[in-house]
């Protein structure tokens, strides 16, 4: 054998070897991906063709505190369009399409509009895959006639989602507030934030979501977990199977107890508005503003644990309009100052002079600060020998004729009359509190220099001047104005003077509820809970309970539903002494009962022996316009802890007295005597009506005979 075929061998024995540990190598391969891999793969290449389709889950119903339901869902067809279906037709195919699916949508009771619909499918935030739904709450006949002409509308499907119904209608819209459509903030920040031990609560560009009132400030409860379908697809994006093992139902949202009473709320609501009705049918006086009337609110609390009782707006609007969404026309006109703004709620977000409900404030502080005590400028005031004149002059200036104008301070007065600090609550004396303002706190004669904004202080801590802590959004805190805050008017452009030019008259209105002080109706009926308790302010609460429903685990278990309760949140307890809530409690209690009582005629005929009121009117003046008409009272005052404090603000209705005052009354009325009425749903209207119209014509019928 000779060298070269030896040679030969060897590189052939070495190419087999090499050979042999590269198929090896590829056994090796295949065997790890195949074996050891094989799941993950699989997982991946599954991944790649699952499409997740989500289904919204019913949100949870909001009920009033004994469990009357005041928000619910029910279940609606809509129509929508596969935006996949759309890529297989030219631009000129699927306008066509279009125009004959809004025809159709038309002709069935729902105006729809062609360009609406094109826009809303051809929103950037939808993606390829997306089922978009166009119309809400079709009528039913749709879904055969759309069913039966495919070829005439290809990707159109009718389907069934729940929405929101209101069984009492528009009753506690502003309370309630509505749902909308998620915009892209919304749906980045609520994916961000939500998640559940239940599932996540993510949200899609065609879900809604909580956008005023409870809706929104307890969305995270009402939301519930979506459901999620899994549809295996090509690589040309046609489904080919739905795959059952992965899909999720759809977890409800937790139901939402408030507490609120249905029939007070109801109550309320409908004297508010006959109330003001009343306001524009009266005569205007000579030379002053007219009386408008058109807008106003009342709010109910609890002052044993600051519970809200009912809160009412007006004007109103109907949140139904928004379940099948609202056009840009139409939410201008809610949002409109010429329309009085019906969207805007006007109990938290009313701004308003609070007038001579503000009165116990100052009576308050200047009794704390000891202004009427012994070897005080005041101390004749406890004895009642403070002087009521018609008009009150500050110190000094009787000389100065320059400043006469600024130093005079005029009184609704018509007689000279001396009073103590309760009988000047009861009648009101403007005077008096003039006097406080002028000589008591400026200058301030027991803290020293800076102590003249005593009457601030204790506004901000009886609430004013920040949020109460109201479960509802977008509350307005009020403004408590001293020399900081002139200070930022006039860097602003606001103001011509600053905090430097903080004079005698802005502390002497300040007393009186004027001048540049602002409250919401909401802290006002705060402030008289707070009053009517002896002293403890509350956080005001909505919220009484949260009921979650049972869950169901992907193996079967049941847990069962947490409930959660929201107790009493006490923001400060002020400490009032006795005998200074005892003066109070008895000024107020004397402007329904004291002969020059100022809420004495808006009363007379009320059970006041079984049930005792008191309460304070008010009068703000607004330049160009009819006064603000307040009343603000708690009751009955014969318990441990009055059961309701209550305040009414009336924009351009004139006096307190006048309009304010007969408002509470008829609401409390009823409470005295407990025979508020029962509300009724929009179904037992309906049902009422067509029964009261059946008699009418049976009644009609037997006089024709």
């Amino acid at each position: 054998m000779s060298v070269d075929d030896d040679a030969g061998r060897f590189r052939l024995r070495i190419f087999a070897f090499v050979a042999l540990v590269l198929f090896g190598s590829l056994f090796t391969r295949l065997w790890y991906l195949q074996g050891i891999e094989a799941d993950q793969f699989q997982a991946e290449a599954e991944a790649l063709v699952l499409r997740q389709v989500y289904e919204e889950a019913p949100r949870g119903r909001i009920l009033d505190r004994n469990g009357r339901v005041l928000v619910d869902n029910k279940v609606v067809d809509v129509v929508t369009v596969d935006k996949a279906v759309l890529e297989d037709l030219s631009d000129e195919e699927e306008r066509e399409m279009f125009h004959r699916l809004a025809i159709a949508i038309s002709r069935s009771g729902r105006l729809t509009k062609l360009e609406s619909m094109v826009e809303e499918v051809n929103r950037s935030q939808h993606g390829r895959f997306d089922v978009v739904p166009v119309a809400v709450d079709v009528d039913p006949s749709l879904l055969i006639y759309l069913g039966e002409r495919p070829d005439l509308f290809p990707g159109v499907a009718v389907s069934s989602r729940t929405v929101r119904s209101y069984p009492y209608g528009p009753l506690a819209a502003h309370l309630l507030g509505y749902v909308g459509s998620v915009t892209l903030s919304e749906l980045q920040t609520a994916n961000a934030r939500i998640d559940d031990a239940r599932g996540a609560k993510t949200y899609q560009l065609s879900d809604e979501i909580g956008k005023t009132g409870v809706e929104r400030v307890f969305e995270d409860v009402l939301r519930g977990v979506p459901g999620v379908r899994y549809l295996e697809v090509d690589n040309r994006g046609e489904v080919v199977r739905e795959r059952y093992e992965y899909n999720r139902q759809p977890v409800a949202g937790a139901d939402l107890y408030l507490t609120i009473d249905v029939d007070l709320q109801a109550l309320t609501e409908d004297r508010l508005a006959a109330q003001l009705q009343q306001v524009r049918q009266r005569p205007d006086e000579p030379g002053e503003a007219p009386f408008v009337g058109a807008a106003g609110c009342a709010v109910a609390l609890d002052p044993r644990d600051g519970s809200l009782l009912a809160m009412a707006s007006f004007p109103t609007y109907d949140p139904r309009e928004f379940v099948n969404g609202i056009s840009f026309s139409q939410f201008e006109l809610l949002t409109s100052p010429d329309n009085y703004a019906p969207i805007l709620n006007r109990c938290i977000q009313g701004s308003y002079a609070p007038g001579s409900t503000f009165k116990p404030v100052t009576a308050l502080v200047a009794e704390e600060r000891g202004y009427l005590g012994p070897d005080s400028p005041m101390e004749e005031a406890r004895d009642g020998s403070i002087e009521d004149t018609i008009n009150y002059v500050f110190p000094g200036c009787e000389d100065d004729f320059e400043a006469a104008d600024t130093c005079i301070f005029k009184s609704p007065a018509t007689r000279i009359a001396t009073y103590g600090l309760s009988e000047a609550l009861s009648v009101s004396s403007d005077v008096f509190f003039y006097k406080l303002g002028g000589e008591g706190f400026w200058p301030e004669p027991v803290q020293g220099p800076e102590g003249d904004e005593g009457i601030q202080d204790m506004a901000r801590r009886l609430g004013f001047g920040s949020s109460t802590g109201i479960q509802l959004p977008y509350e307005r805190s009020g403004v408590v104005p001293d020399r900081d805050y002139f200070d930022v008017q006039a860097e602003a452009g606001v103001f011509l003077r600053d905090g430097s030019q903080w004079f005698p008259g802005d502390t002497i209105q300040l007393a009186i509820g004027q001048g540049d002080l602002l409250v919401t109706p909401t802290q006002l009926a705060n402030l008289y809970a707070t009053v009517g308790n002896g002293g403890v302010l509350h956080q005001i609460n909505v919220a009484l309970r949260v009921e979650e429903p049972d869950f169901v685990t992907a193996d079967g278990e049941v847990i069962p539903g947490e409930v959660r309760e929201f107790g009493p949140r006490v923001l400060r307890d002020l400490d009032i002494p006795t005998d200074t809530i005892d003066q109070i409690h008895s000024g107020l209690e004397g402007v329904l009962t004291h002969i020059r009582g100022t809420a004495t005629n808006a009363f007379r005929g009320f059970p006041l022996l079984s049930y005792p009121i008191g309460g304070k009117t008010g009068t703000a003046e607004v330049r160009g316009l009819a006064d603000t008409s307040l009343f603000a009272a708690y009751g009955p005052t014969d318990v441990g802890t009055p059961e309701i404090a209550i305040a009414a603000v009336l924009e351009e209705s004139g006096f307190g007295s006048s309009a304010a005052a007969p408002l509470v009354r008829s609401i409390l009325e009823p409470i005295a005597l407990d025979e508020v009425p029962r509300a009724r749903t929009t179904d037992e209207l309906d049902r009422l009506q067509v029964q009261l119209t059946s008699e009418a014509l049976d009644a009609a019928e037997e006089d024709g005979e």
